[in-house]
């Protein structure tokens, strides 16, 4: 009889493994780091470090997710990113033109960028992946042109604040302890738990054939844990940082969008069967468009958390990060084929793609390894992709 509630909860792990396998493989990155680096990677200035950094990865990811969801790419994330930081930092610092002027004209900046994509893609039917491909090009270039290859920088600190400061205490000013950020992580936790109820309500009321319950309590522990572990290390330091809130709000919206809206339900419609699609009566062309448009939304607010916290603008800003966030993505569960992907597990992809980084930064290896490293990532993700997918057909 003892044995009995643990060998139920070895069944549902086992049963629901790949739920599971993107934070196994988490914890496996974060151990082999904290051995081979000494105890250094799990800091807690190293965690907040970590996550302020993965922050601009992830934010590229929530709109990565879309794109490869209708079956598409973006290649010019990361140039884009380069081009917009560089011209807030130009706007910023040399314009004079203060905080919200420029982050609100780099926001139309990169609807700008979206539509002019959008349109090529949708309406022009070019290819993803020569558009965007171009698109790199033509904004790495763009961004040589307006920054004239020089470092364009320090932003104000009332600017930076968005990417390097924390969130001030709330209640008690002078509290060992951040209470901002433990009421933020205690309604982290009551949101997941509500959500997670009321989704099992829904599904009871609609006739939904419902999950085990042992699964779906697992699965919200899991999370919370999750909550509190991050919250843990983050409270050791500083608190939460801002750039975390951002990122924070827009999986939020992102999530509710994709799940919860007719957008969202075209989208997946549209990388799942797009002949069925069409027939359905959704505007592909529109739909299509429109996901590129939020891309560019989304660039320019990793463009304004990275400048904030790095400070100033270079030539080589940005560069690459599309393959973070691409790779990280593809780890999360977002397919390479299109139809499925979701916020969440593209936001703990690139954070492990980040901790990648960071971790063999710390271990000092040289960039030609890294490199090899990440592109095994990559090819491994892939093949592990159309694996999954070709199973199920």
């Amino acid at each position: 009889m003892e044995n009995t509630g643990f060998i139920k909860v070895k069944t549902v792990f086992r049963n629901n493994i790949a739920k599971f396998a993107l934070i196994i493989e988490l914890v496996v990155i974060f151990i082999t780091f904290q051995i081979l680096t000494g105890g250094l990677f799990t800091s807690t200035m190293n965690i907040t470090n970590l996550l302020m950094q993965g922050c601009t990865y992830a934010l590229i990811g929530i709109g990565m997710v879309l794109v490869m969801v209708t079956g598409g790419i973006d290649l010019s994330a990361g140039s884009v990113l380069g081009f917009l930081a560089t011209l807030a930092a130009v706007m910023e610092t040399q314009w004079s033109l203060g905080v919200v002027p420029t982050i609100l004209s780099t926001l139309v900046a990169g609807v700008l960028v979206g539509c002019w994509q959008g349109y090529w893609i949708a309406y022009r039917n070019m290819p993803p992946f020569i558009t965007t491909l171009a698109g790199q090009l033509t904004f790495r270039g763009l961004t040589l042109l307006i920054g004239g290859g020089r470092s364009i920088g320090p932003v104000s600190d009332a600017f930076a604040t968005s990417g390097r400061s924390f969130l001030p205490n709330l209640i008690f000013k002078e509290a060992p302890v951040n209470d901002t950020s433990v009421l933020l992580i205690l309604i982290a936790i009551v949101a997941v738990i509500f959500m997670s109820v009321r989704s099992r309500r829904s599904k009871k009321a609609y006739g939904v054939e419902l999950p085990k319950l042992s699964s779906e309590i697992l699965k919200t522990a899991a999370i919370c844990l999750l909550i509190v572990l991050v919250g843990y290390f983050l409270l050791s330091y500083k608190g939460i940082p801002y750039a975390v809130v951002v990122l924070a709000l827009l999986a939020g919206i992102f999530t509710f969008i994709s799940n919860k809206t007719s957008f969202g339900r075209s989208v997946y419609a549209i990388g799942d069967n797009r002949d069925a699609a069409r027939l359905s009566g959704i505007n592909i062309r529109r739909t299509t468009f429109f996901v590129y448009v939020l891309m560019g939304v989304i660039i320019g607010c990793a463009s304004i958390v990275f400048l904030g916290r790095v400070g100033q603008a270079t030539a080589q800003t940005g560069v690459n990060f599309e393959f973070s966030a691409i790779t990280g993505c593809i780890v999360g569960g977002t397919s390479t084929l299109g139809g499925s992907g979701t916020i969440v597990g593209a936001i703990i992809g690139t954070i492990m793609m980040a901790s990648l980084d960071n971790g063999m930064s710390l271990l000092n290896l040289g960039t030609t390894y890294q490199y090899l490293i990440k592109g095994l990532v990559l090819l491994l993700a892939v093949a592990v992709d159309i694996a999954s997918k070709q199973k199920k057909d």
